[in-house]
């Protein structure tokens, strides 16, 4: 031992070191929006480097979505687009649904977003990182961000028919009749082949 003081940060609690920039996140998102929103802002915030933020939570889409608690991530979507069992818009629909209807914080968000327009903004940078921006250059064609827009505008009004507005048939409906009634309309927008 040469007596000289360790380089760089001490080891920390990781359960601490996460709540922090999760916290850090929650107000510079708040603050500056999605878009304006840096990691390294939120690192600074956080008093920790930039690299922890990625090891922490990917990507920046990734971190808004752990902060505001949501129900989907951008890598879970983008995951829908890489291929499985039925078409494209069965898939997007099945995820974002069973996702969505599991309980968590989604309807309290919707329903925040109703009359607080800080919660709006937040659901709207919401369904444009975890959808538009996961989406974005995978959707080819004239208007595909349009298209891709009407997909989750789709998605999301079914959601909110069925928890928020409670309309008996929607309600009622099971998960897989709304799939399959739904996706030939995801499968248009989204340039795929519709189910038969």
């Amino acid at each position: 031992m040469t007596g000289r003081p360790r380089r760089g940060r001490r080891p920390g609690d990781p359960a601490v070191t996460r709540t922090g920039i999760l916290e850090a996140a929650r107000s510079v998102f708040a603050e500056s929006g999605y878009e304006r929103a840096t990691i390294r802002a939120i690192a600074e915030r956080a008093g920790v480097d930039s690299s922890l933020v990625h090891y922490h939570f990917g990507t920046k889409q990734d971190l808004f979505v752990a902060a505001h608690d949501f129900p989907i991530s951008p890598a879970t979507l983008r995951a829908v687009l890489e291929g499985g069992e039925g078409t494209l818009g069965e898939r997007m629909a099945r995820t974002y649904l069973t996702a969505a209807l599991s309980g968590g914080s989604l309807e309290a968000f919707v329903r925040a977003a109703i009359s607080n327009p800080t919660a709006r903004l937040l659901l709207k940078e919401f369904v444009e990182s975890a959808f538009l921006d996961a989406f974005e250059g995978r959707i080819e064609g004239p208007d595909a961000r349009l298209r891709m827009a009407l997909a989750a505008s789709h998605l999301v009004g079914i959601f909110m028919a069925r928890r928020i507005v409670g309309i008996d048939a929607i309600a009622d409906a099971d998960l897989e009749t709304i799939v399959r009634m739904v996706a030939p309309s995801l499968d248009r927008y989204l340039g795929g082949e519709p189910a038969a």
